[in-house]
């Protein structure tokens, strides 16, 4: 695709990413590629179903934050929300995969302490608010803010894929192994997508790196995180994903424009072991 294709005028962000062919290839269902018989006879450890029990929920809590991101200036770019529709759909299904590993052993046991009642009654309102406040302040920001939401979508992945990473890692599963490397394969031009448009768009627009700044401050990591245990949070982010990863995933933000020194998976890494009491 070149950039005369879509808008003559102006350098397109992320234009050595085709969204037609990303769509086009889009992944669906899983199912028919997954063993479950074989954790009949090997089952997954409780806590490593426990994690990826959790990675499933944190798939669904990012399409959560799709609802506020296009009611805002983000769904008139027809890239952005073309690839955000399919990549939408191939979270659905990859969430749908790792529920179908979960389904296959005994229901964990809970751990850790839930969510207060408060603060779930308070995330269940923010919920319900936030596409309506969102889409007047966005539109008033105006495509600035769209910088913002890919930015937001590359670090959600860094973070998360880095976690998918470590898991196949450690379970010593061929079966489950084999699972989360056709997960990541599908997940990997997500990054790819969201990191380039977003280096793009703050390197053209210095406002866009301040007002990303400010709003990257403020994001739960992963994103769905604020609605999970803590402890189960914790977990992930500081016994599953290393100090190394998750400097990793700082560096690649050092590197987009205008957001050097965020350190946002680190800062979440503090962030949760504080929230569990560690």
């Amino acid at each position: 695709m070149t950039r005369q294709d879509v808008h003559p005028e102006r350098v397109v962000p992320a234009a050595g990413f085709s969204v037609r062919e990303f769509a086009r290839t889009a992944h669906g269902s899983h199912r028919a590629s997954l063993d479950l018989d074989a954790y009949r006879d090997a089952p997954l450890d409780p806590a490593t179903v426990e994690l990826v029990d959790l990675l499933a929920r944190l798939e669904h809590g990012a399409l959560a934050y799709l609802r506020s991101v296009l009611v805002t200036p983000t769904h008139k770019d027809a890239r952005v929300t073309a690839f955000l529709v399919t990549w939408a759909y191939e979270k659905y299904w990859v969430a749908d995969a790792l529920e179908q590993v979960v389904a296959a052993h005994p229901a964990p046991a809970p751990t850790g302490r839930a969510v207060p009642r408060l603060r779930r009654a308070r995330l269940a309102l923010a919920e319900r608010i936030e596409p309506i406040t969102e889409s007047v302040v966005a539109n008033l920001i105006g495509d600035d803010v769209i910088a913002v939401h890919t930015a937001t979508g590359a670090i959600d992945e860094w973070i998360t894929q880095a976690a998918y990473e470590r898991l196949r890692e450690c379970c010593g599963h061929p079966a489950f192994a084999g699972t989360i490397d056709r997960l990541l394969a599908v997940k990997r031009p997500h990054a790819t997508f969201f990191a380039a448009d977003a280096s793009d768009r703050l390197a053209a627009s210095p406002r866009a790196g301040r007002l990303a700044r400010r709003r990257l401050r403020r994001t739960d990591w992963p994103l769905g995180a604020a609605s999970e245990p803590p402890q189960r949070v914790a977990r992930l982010l500081t016994e599953l994903v290393g100090a190394s990863d998750l400097a990793l995933v700082d560096a690649r933000v050092d590197a987009l424009p205008g957001l050097a020194g965020l350190n946002p998976a680190t800062t979440a890494a503090r962030t949760a072991r504080k929230a569990a009491g560690r």
